[in-house]
């Protein structure tokens, strides 16, 4: 008979042990939005862990945004409802700092970039709805306006490219897509914020939304990567890239 080899088996850490219940009992319908949780002592006691570690845990579930925590009399934990808009922000802080580190660079997140708007152009040309439609069309209008200040219409940019992510109707290309333009690109485009075409960048972004109309998946693509050429032409002219 062979010998049997055994291994440890890790064990969850207590902060843990809290944090995936809790997140199992959301996920699972038992915990609702507007629910709250039993006090921080009841649940050490249940889960037979400290009220650091459950105060910890709480903690980190509402950096997530699951969880939204009221101080006082009346207070408490409460469940929030899902929305993965906490989660990008806190990815593209985390960009942000891993960028002001060294630890990633701006040609890494342009790769990224690109390859994730270019996937969302292509589903959202194949996906996309009449709201969405006039969700892009909008922002492309008000894009238009020659009356607009620089501030502005590079706001409406970001909304421009998030749009057509929105059109594609993926939620979780949403997350990291979010976390680039909300953080990283307003960055970018104070850079090269003196070398911007606005009538250029408008008649591009047209061509992305217009393609996205025709349900030309290619041409989505296509439009989407001639966009981002453009732009790192400029971050290169500009010293960023």
């Amino acid at each position: 008979m062979d010998a049997i080899s055994f291994t440890p088996t890790p064990v969850m850490r207590p902060v843990d042990q809290v944090r995936i219940s809790i997140v199992r009992a959301i996920a699972s319908g038992q915990l609702r939005p507007g629910d709250r949780l039993p006090p921080e002592v009841e649940q050490a006691r249940g889960f037979q862990v400290s009220r650091a570690a459950v105060r910890e845990a709480l903690r980190t579930l509402a950096e997530m945004g699951l969880l939204t925590t009221v101080r006082g009399r009346g207070g408490g934990s409460f469940v929030n409802s899902v929305d993965a808009d906490p989660v990008a922000r806190n990815l593209g802080e985390a960009m942000d700092v891993l960028l002001h580190l060294d630890a990633i660079n701006i040609a890494e997140l342009l790769e990224a970039r690109r390859a994730l708007e270019g996937i969302c152009g292509t589903l959202a040309a194949e996906r996309r709805s009449a709201a969405h439609l006039r969700a892009i069309d909008d922002v492309l209008e008000a894009a238009r306006d020659p009356e607009l200040s620089t501030e502005a219409w590079l706001g409406l940019d970001v909304s421009f490219h998030r749009a057509v992510a929105e059109s594609a109707e993926n939620r979780v290309l949403m997350v990291p897509l979010s976390a680039l333009h909300a953080i990283v690109q307003p960055r970018l485009n104070d850079a090269i914020k003196p070398l911007l075409d606005r009538d250029e960048i408008n008649a591009e972004h047209g061509a992305i939304h217009e393609a996205i109309c025709d349900r030309d998946r290619d041409g989505a693509a296509a439009a989407v990567d001639r966009h981002l050429d453009h732009l790192e032409r400029l971050y290169r002219q500009a010293g960023v890239l």
